[in-house]
């Protein structure tokens, strides 16, 4: 395993133990609540892969909202075909909402308010085409 693969395993754990916490907009902690943007923040302060965080998004982000903040926050993007387990992905609901994820090794990991709480699930092909663009943490 290299020090890359090592740095992505602490991602998705880390982001693995946010697992059940409770949804909530803006939210930046696990006990209180998180929300998509909130679960990145908080893996990445928790690891201290960057001091980044930006709260001025609406309930519904508009069109490219996320992926701005990600290009903002350090983010890099890389191609679809590369994209491994601790990368950040974007997806696409309808044709504006944007939604971010984790990858891990079993799938996704994400704060998902349609189940008001933080999730981990398989990437099947369906929400596999809902993913528009991954990016890399800051450092890694």
């Amino acid at each position: 395993m290299t020090i890359s693969d090592l740095h992505r395993q602490k991602i998705f754990l880390a982001a693995r133990d946010c697992v059940d916490s409770p949804f909530r907009h803006q939210g930046r902690d696990r006990a209180s609540g998180l929300d998509c943007v909130g679960l990145i923040v908080h893996v990445a302060k928790t690891l201290n892969l960057g001091a980044f965080d930006y709260k001025g998004y609406k309930r519904i982000p508009g069109r490219e909202a996320i992926s701005r903040y990600a290009a903002m926050a350090g983010f890099l993007k890389k191609p679809m075909a590369r994209m491994a387990a601790g990368d950040v992905v974007i997806l696409r609901f309808g044709r504006y909402l944007e939604h971010a994820a984790i990858l891990s090794d079993r799938g996704i990991i994400h704060a998902c308010e349609k189940y008001g709480r933080v999730v981990e699930h398989g990437l099947d092909p369906e929400w596999r085409s809902r993913i528009i663009s991954v990016h890399s943490f800051p450092e890694i």
